[in-house]
């Protein structure tokens, strides 16, 4: 494993640690406030709510999460940060046209993060690249819906997953999030 490599498993790990902690926080401070609505912006876990975007739209931070959840974000003073989609290190395995979107406070020193979204077109020939490459550096696959995930593995949970579909490859900061991604 390069040192690059490594540097940016490191990275995604501090990072994922990160948006549990700041996601823990915000739910308990949420919960105490008295007229804070409930749950806090990870309460959408499982479905998602709301239409995806055109086709042929392009893809935004705004665009690829349903409307709802957006406005539940920004309810919140969370803002997105947009980067392009990579798998590690953006130097060397960035998708073009893809969008990785860190929801979050950016005056908050958690590494920024809240929530974590992506969204890449992929090809067959960059699905197999991809997968492979994740397997090779440990990450854990399974397969279900129609998708084949790839979970952080350092986790000890199935945290940081990317799913791959037919012609596209997501990214939430866990696997039951991915089903958030609404453009498909």
């Amino acid at each position: 494993m390069t040192r690059a490599r490594r540097a940016a498993i490191l990275r995604h790990l501090r990072q994922a640690a990160a948006l549990a902690v700041a996601t823990t926080a915000m739910l308990a401070l949420s919960a105490c406030a008295p007229d804070a609505p409930q749950g806090g912006p990870s309460a959408p876990a499982t479905q998602a709510t709301g239409e995806p975007a055109a086709p042929d739209a392009e893809p935004t931070c705004e665009t690829i999460v349903p409307a709802t959840l957006v406005a539940d974000f920004e309810e919140y003073g969370l803002q997105a940060m947009e980067e392009p989609f990579a798998f590690g290190d953006p130097a060397t395995t960035t998708i073009p046209d893809g969008i990785m979107c860190t929801w979050g406070n950016p005056e908050v020193a958690t590494d920024h993060g809240v929530q974590l979204f992506g969204w890449a077109p992929l090809d067959a020939a960059g699905q197999k690249k991809w997968t492979a490459f994740l397997a090779e550096q440990g990450w854990t696959r399974s397969e279900g819906e129609g998708l084949i995930y790839l979970s952080d593995p350092f986790e000890g949970v199935e945290g940081m997953t990317y799913a791959f579909g037919d012609g596209f490859v997501v990214l939430a900061d866990t696997k039951q999030s991915v089903a958030l991604v609404t453009r498909r």
